[in-house]
C-alpha cells in the first residue's frame, strides 16, 4: 500500500502538469516494449514498435532491466531540452537521489554512470538515444497521449470544482481513499511519503498500465504518476501518425531522425534501409525544403530544417 501524508498547505498546492511528459512517457514505453502494456491497444502497439525500433536507440532498451518503477521531477519537464537544463543544475545530492529514481537502488549502468561524470561521448550517445527511442515508441501517437491528458485534466477540473480537493485526488488515482489526512492507495509495494509542505504533482501516463509510480527529492514536490483513464485509445498504424500518412512512413521516419545529424550512411543504418533508399528519401526530402545537406569529405550530412522541425511540431500536436 501507498500512503501518503498531506497537510493543508500539501492540500493547497496539489496540481496536475499541464502537458504529458515527454521523457517520462519515453521511459515508461521502453518498459512497456520489454514487458508489454495491458491496455486494448498494448499489443498492437508493441509489436509495431519491436518492428520499427532503431538502432541508434538500442542503449535505451539495454537500460531498462535497470528502470526502477518511480518518477523523478526532472522527467516531468515540458522537453528534452529543459530535461537536459534541468539534470545540469542538479547538485550532487540531488543528482544520486534523481539517478536513484531512474534506475534504483541497483548499480547504475556504466554508460550513465560515464556521463554523470562528464563524459561527453557518453552523454552523447544516451541523449541521441532517448531522443531516438522518443521518435519510434512515442512521438506518431503524441497527438493522441495529449488529447487524452488535457480531457483528464478536465475531468479532474469538474470533479474539483463540484466536490474538492480530496475528491478529485480519490477519483483520479485507482483504488485510492482517505484515512484522515492519509490518501491511501492500494499498490503492490509498501511506501510511505509525507509530503511535509511540498505538495503533490500529478501526471496520467499513457503508457504504463501498472500501480501509480511516485518519487520524492528533498524540497522538491512530490511527483505521482497513475494510469490513464482506461477511455485512452491510442490509434495504431499509419493512420495515427499523420506526417506519415502525407510523406510515407519511411520518409517521415527519416524525417523525424534528421532532428539530429547523420549522414546518409548513417540513416540506412538507423532505420534499416539500403543507402541507395535513404539517399532517394534526403533527396526528395531536400528538394521540398525540409532538411538541409551539406558535404564533409566524401558523406553528406542532413539535418531538418526550420521547415522540417516546424512540420514534425506541428504534426505532434
Amino acid at each position: 500500500m501507498l500512503r501518503i501524508l498531506f497537510t493543508a498547505e500539501d492540500l493547497a498546492s496539489t496540481r496536475f502538469v499541464t502537458e504529458p511528459a515527454p521523457i517520462l512517457e519515453t521511459k515508461l514505453a521502453a518498459i512497456g516494449l520489454q514487458r508489454g502494456i495491458g491496455a486494448p491497444w498494448g499489443e498492437r502497439w508493441r509489436h509495431r514498435a519491436l518492428a520499427t525500433f532503431p538502432r541508434s536507440a538500442e542503449p535505451v532498451r539495454e537500460l531498462v532491466p535497470g528502470f526502477s518503477w518511480t518518477v523523478s521531477p526532472s522527467s516531468i519537464v515540458a522537453d528534452f531540452d529543459s530535461w537536459r537544463e534541468a539534470s545540469a543544475t542538479l547538485g550532487p545530492q540531488h543528482e544520486q537521489a534523481e539517478t536513484q529514481l531512474w534506475y534504483g537502488s541497483g548499480p547504475v549502468p556504466p554508460l550513465i554512470r560515464a556521463s554523470a561524470n562528464g563524459d561527453r561521448e557518453a552523454e552523447r550517445i544516451f541523449l541521441r538515444a532517448i531522443r531516438a527511442a522518443f521518435a519510434a515508441l512515442v512521438q506518431p501517437y503524441w497527438a493522441d497521449v495529449r488529447a487524452n491528458h488535457q480531457a483528464e485534466l478536465i475531468r479532474q477540473g469538474r470533479v474539483l470544482t463540484h466536490r474538492g480537493v480530496g475528491s478529485m485526488l480519490a477519483t483520479a488515482i485507482g483504488g485510492a481513499r482517505w484515512y484522515g489526512d492519509w490518501l491511501l492507495i492500494d499498490c503492490p509495494y509498501e511506501r510511505t511519503v509525507r509530503l511535509g509542505g511540498r505538495g503533490l504533482v500529478l501526471t496520467p501516463a499513457a503508457f504504463w498500465s501498472g500501480p501509480p509510480l511516485i518519487g520524492e527529492v528533498t524540497e522538491q514536490p512530490v511527483v505521482l504518476a497513475y494510469p490513464a483513464t482506461a477511455n485512452l485509445s491510442i490509434r495504431i498504424g499509419a493512420e495515427s501518425d499523420t506526417l506519415a500518412a502525407v510523406l510515407g512512413a519511411t520518409r517521415a521516419a527519416v524525417l523525424r531522425l534528421l532532428i539530429s545529424e547523420y549522414t546518409t550512411g548513417e540513416v540506412a543504418y538507423h532505420l534499416g534501409i539500403s543507402p541507395a533508399t535513404a539517399s532517394e528519401h534526403t533527396a526528395a526530402l531536400r528538394a521540398a525544403r525540409l532538411i538541409t545537406s551539406r558535404r564533409d569529405g566524401k558523406a553528406v550530412v542532413h539535418r531538418a530544417a526550420e521547415l522540417g522541425r516546424d512540420l514534425i511540431e506541428a504534426n505532434c500536436r
